[in-house]
């Protein structure tokens, strides 16, 4: 009987951990969200190295890089590995296509996928992701520089632009839906 009392003192203080994990994992993503858009509305013309750099500091943010990617399961977790795959299309993406990437033609396509050892599928990953930030970049700073209100997390943003007026048509906000 003291046995079951005392794994049930152990279930309060697992749950009571998990509430607090998971509180301190939305301030992560909700201080990650607040950066990138502030790094949006910084950057002028945003290319695929912005998209890298903003990815990084992200990742820093949420504890995937620095000491915490010693941590067991960190380096090899999805995030990361997704994260490490742009960044290696990206540095094979010659300077000229890097501001504009939809300008990469089919026969420069084949040569990145020859080059990376990577599918067309991996490679247009790194592009359509680019397409979608760069869509908020357009957004939010056109929505800055009416006076508009701008996000400060992702249930936000999706509710902001699934308003009429807000700039953006339903197909575009629902990519950011969270």
């Amino acid at each position: 009987h003291g046995t079951r009392a005392a794994l049930g003192m152990f279930d309060g203080l697992k749950n009571s951990w998990s509430q607090a994990t998971e509180g301190i994992q939305k301030t992560k993503q909700d201080e990650a969200f607040k950066f990138q858009i502030n790094y949006l509305l910084r950057k002028e013309k945003f290319g695929l190295e912005e998209m890298i750099d903003m990815m990084k500091t992200g990742a820093e943010m949420q504890g995937f890089k620095g000491w915490r990617k010693h941590m067991p399961g960190t380096a090899n977790s999805p995030q990361v590995k997704e994260m490490e795959q742009h960044e290696t299309v990206v540095k094979a993406v010659p300077e000229k296509f890097r501001y504009d990437p939809n300008k990469i033609k089919g026969m420069d396509k084949i040569k990145l996928q020859k080059d990376l050892g990577m599918d067309a599928k991996e490679i247009n990953k790194t592009f359509k992701m680019h397409k979608e930030i760069a869509l908020l970049h357009e957004w939010v700073r056109k929505r800055a520089e009416a006076g508009k209100s701008i996000p400060q997390n992702s249930s936000e943003l999706t509710r902001i632009m699934m308003e009429a007026g807000a700039g953006v048509n339903k197909k575009f906000a629902m990519m950011f839906r969270s």
